[in-house]
């Protein structure tokens, strides 16, 4: 897969079926599009391209907290692994959030990318103030010579797949379901930075973590079931997401890993947290006693998932 960081730095030697979008999650309602995307290109025998945005619109727009659950690197590890051809990552500011909908088709995916088939979401719009709906892009591409496909929302458990309704769960601390909608466990990485060593303390050494993304989701406060990889290895652990009550922590929320049958000093090191089960809500115990008793509990769970 080639990746493009400057749409003025494309040139393809072909034709390419396209798609445009900041696909937050590539939940599986993305992957149902991506897939046609991928069969149109191959029934034409073009290249595919996917459009995307860094950083996310909404952190360059503001209107509130921005909530993500893939960052750009994990996007392109996903959008490899459904074999797309070529990823046009453009960069979002205030300049490009001007340009209209018209141009921005007309001038780098007709243009310079080529298209002649090019695939939405069945609610998608871009382009400044939300104006390239579906209906514009019909009449548009039947003007410069371009075809445009709508693939309708995919449901599961009767509920329509999106990444709004994935980051509601997470919140939620629903990791489990969100996994069902995102065709994979939720993940969350960060670099090992030093604690205060109370849980080596009482026997439960803990790796704290400080997310590389300070706009990824952290799940709802409570203690999980999680994989940990590191170092290329995954290992079996549990995860406190929270503000330690019991230590009267009330300074800032903290996210803390136990990683199962692992001694060693791991300061500085990039690891990867995969959520698979909320276990039990964050909670204060009266004494450290109490929380060790109940650490154990915690442990034994999450070694059977």
């Amino acid at each position: 897969m080639r990746v493009y960081r400057d749409w003025r730095n494309v040139h393809l030697e072909g034709e390419s079926s396209a798609t445009v979008g900041s696909f937050d999650g590539v939940h599986l309602g993305h992957q149902q599009l991506i897939r046609r995307l991928k069969a149109l290109a191959r029934a034409h025998r073009r290249g595919s391209i996917i459009v995307t945005f860094e950083p996310h619109p909404k952190i360059v727009l503001g209107g509130g907290d921005v909530h993500l659950i893939t960052d750009l690197e994990e996007k392109l590890e996903q959008f490899e692994r459904l074999q797309v051809d070529q990823v046009l990552v453009i960069p979002f500011t205030r300049e490009f959030a001007r340009l209209d909908y018209e141009s921005f088709v007309r001038e780098i995916l007709f243009k310079r990318l080529r298209i002649r088939d090019m695939v939405i979401g069945y609610d998608h719009h871009f382009g400044r103030n939300r104006e390239g709906t579906f209906e514009r892009l019909i009449d548009l591409g039947k003007r410069l010579g371009f075809a445009v496909e709508r693939v309708g929302p995919i449901q599961v458990e009767g509920e329509i797949v999106s990444s709004s309704l994935i980051r509601q769960m997470l919140q939620e601390g629903k990791v489990e379901k969100a996994a069902g909608f995102l065709g994979r466990c939720y993940s969350l990485k960060g670099r090992i930075v030093e604690g205060q060593g109370r849980g080596k303390s009482m026997g439960f050494p803990t790796a704290n973590l400080e997310p590389l993304n300070r706009h990824k989701i952290l799940p709802a406060r409570g203690v999980y079931a999680v994989d940990v990889w590191l170092d290329h290895r995954c290992y079996k652990g549990m995860m406190n997401v929270g503000f330690r009550p019991t230590f009267n922590n009330i300074e800032a929320l903290t996210s803390e890993v136990h990683i199962f049958n692992f001694q060693s000093l791991i300061y500085g090191k990039v690891v990867t947290v995969l959520f698979k089960k909320f276990i039990r809500p964050e909670r204060k115990f009266n004494t450290i006693e109490e929380l060790k008793t109940q650490l154990r509990k915690d442990r034994e769970i999450c070694e059977k998932i």
